[in-house]
């Protein structure tokens, strides 16, 4: 054996053989897993030892929704975020720093304003930006990613104006005499994103693996970088293609591509599955609502906050119906976005066409976000194989503001319904969405078992799930919706050797302590990528 790591408490994620002490390493694979003594006997004169010293390895995490290119982008932006920011005049000053080092006419880009967090409670408006950017277009994205705020040069770079019709899809949103804003929501935001010019494939380059970084120090191994082509387009594809090539690609990354982008891919006769195990071609993404603390998701009854408002669904349903048989009937995977229950109900009936007309595949699309799932929803994905991923972290983040504001006291205590899909055998995943929050896995376990929300009260408590059931979220239920549970997810002979050293175990510290286990090391086909092992 090249490797074998000695004197652990290996989490295998096996149920055959839940626990061990020691396993090796051959290449990029475990070849065996066992007690201290049996693995000992695989090594010789090269074999390199680890001595664990009683700390606990689990399967490398795999972070099954989020959008790594789009936050490496973030990484040349203005940080909009509150906190740090606590006001608009902070987050300006944000913005104006980033414009005195802009030469003038070029775009000024920022991330993670959140209306809803700020001290003033109130969305960006063009004269906000031109009071710090003057001499440039200005292109600030919402937290939520659903909503965007620009200044008077970028409409006019975009045509925009009192006249300018809405589109099909989104809003630009006007004031009482029909004047733009400089808020636009959902795919409005395209009407001046189009103007904006592509990140080159060197930046990309350069800033992805500094993304990927910061996904090792989580452990994180795996990911599936979720709508590319909103941001960067095909570039994201090639950028990636070339630090696979050059040896640079110490993440395996599964691609969902949005929908506009994956016709061309389709022609091409390429599909779900096609690549190597550091890059692959996942499933195609469709958007079906928006988000909830933005107040674009899709609600059956009305928001807590505007009861004569439901929000809207993007597509209409024989538009989604089309699109899902389309791309059923080919064979691929579909991820659709839908937040609220309306939109979800329509993803379900979508999902229920096309698996009539083309039965007995084994597709696992996914529901993302999927935040108020109900109980029929539930049975419904049971019996179509579709796999929902849980942004469980909305329980922190918006749990308070989805009470008082959003959805009210009853329905905020039933997002991200966890134990009821387990009650009913429902495989669903976890995940982060970063950059909308940090990434982190242990600290979305900790939101899924503990559902404590950030002014520190519980939220559904009836909907919390074992360590164990979140870390599976995390692992072999994650390998699964990729078709990748023969490859990865577990510690077994013939995986591959990806995992994570942990300084705690999290099936036996207090619940509480989960968000506080450190990551000693992150390990990618046997090689150390984080840390020290």
């Amino acid at each position: 054996m090249d490797q074998i790591f000695l004197n652990g408490s290996v989490v295998t994620m096996d149920p055959e053989v839940p626990k061990a002490a020691a396993f090796g390493i051959m290449d990029d694979r475990i070849c065996a897993v066992g007690s201290d003594e049996e693995i000992r006997k695989w090594a010789d004169s090269k074999t390199k030892v680890v001595d664990l010293d009683g700390k606990t390895v689990i399967p490398g995490f795999i972070e099954s929704h989020n959008h790594l290119s789009s936050y490496a982008m973030t990484l040349l932006q203005a940080d909009c975020r509150t906190p740090p920011n606590q006001s608009i005049e902070e987050v300006k000053a944000r913005i104006r720093e980033m414009a005195d080092a802009t030469e003038p006419g070029h775009w000024v880009r920022g991330w993670g304003y959140d209306d809803t967090l700020i001290a003033e409670k109130r969305h960006l408006t063009w004269a906000d930006l031109d009071e710090v950017a003057p001499r440039n277009p200005v292109f600030i994205s919402h937290v939520c990613g659903h909503l965007a705020y620009t200044n008077s040069m970028a409409l006019e770079m975009a045509a925009i104006g009192p006249k300018t019709p809405q589109p099909t899809i989104g809003n630009i949103h006007k004031d009482d005499k029909g004047v733009p804003t400089g808020l636009f929501l959902e795919r409005a935001q395209t009407l001046v994103s189009q103007h904006i010019p592509p990140y080159s494939i060197s930046q990309l380059k350069d800033i992805l693996p500094r993304a990927i970084a910061h996904y090792h120090q989580a452990g994180i191994t795996s990911i599936h970088d979720a709508a590319i082509g909103t941001r960067g387009g095909a570039g994201v594809i090639r950028a990636y293609r070339e630090l696979e090539a050059e040896g640079k690609l110490r993440l395996r990354v599964y691609m969902t591509i949005i929908e506009e982008l994956y016709r061309d891919i389709l022609e091409l006769g390429l599909g779900t599955g096609f690549g190597s195990e550091y890059l692959k071609l996942g499933g195609t993404k469709l958007f079906q609502d928006g988000s909830i603390q933005g107040m674009t998701g899709a609600l059956m009854e009305p928001y807590y906050n505007r009861p004569d408002f439901r929000g809207d669904l993007i597509l209409p349903q024989e538009t989604l119906d089309g699109l899902v048989e389309k791309y059923h009937g080919e064979g691929i995977q579909i991820a659709v976005h839908a937040n609220g229950d309306r939109a979800i109900e329509s993803v379900i009936q979508a999902f229920e066409k096309a698996q009539q007309r083309h039965p007995g595949r084994d597709h696992r699309h996914m529901i993302i976000h999927c935040q108020l799932a109900t109980q029929d929803h539930i049975r419904r994905m049971k019996r179509l194989g579709v796999v929902p991923s849980y942004f469980v972290n909305h329980v922190y983040y918006w749990g308070d503001r989805h009470a008082a504001m959003f959805l009210g006291p009853e329905r905020a205590r039933r997002i991200d319904p966890l134990a009821r899909s387990l009650k009913e055998g429902l495989t669903f995943t976890l995940h982060s969405d970063l950059p909308v929050t940090p990434v982190n896995p242990l600290f979305s376990m900790h939101c899924a078992v503990n559902r404590i929300t950030r002014q520190g009260e519980v939220l559904g408590p009836e909907e919390r799930i074992s360590p164990l059931e979140s870390l599976k979220a995390y692992t072999t239920y994650a390998a699964y919706c990729s078709f990748e549970e023969d490859l990865k997810g577990s510690i077994e002979a013939g995986k591959l050797a990806d995992f994570a050293i942990l300084s705690d175990n999290p099936l036996t510290v207090s619940p509480e302590a989960i968000k506080d286990i450190q990551i000693e090391a992150t390990v990618v086909g046997g090689r150390v990528v984080f840390g020290g092992a």
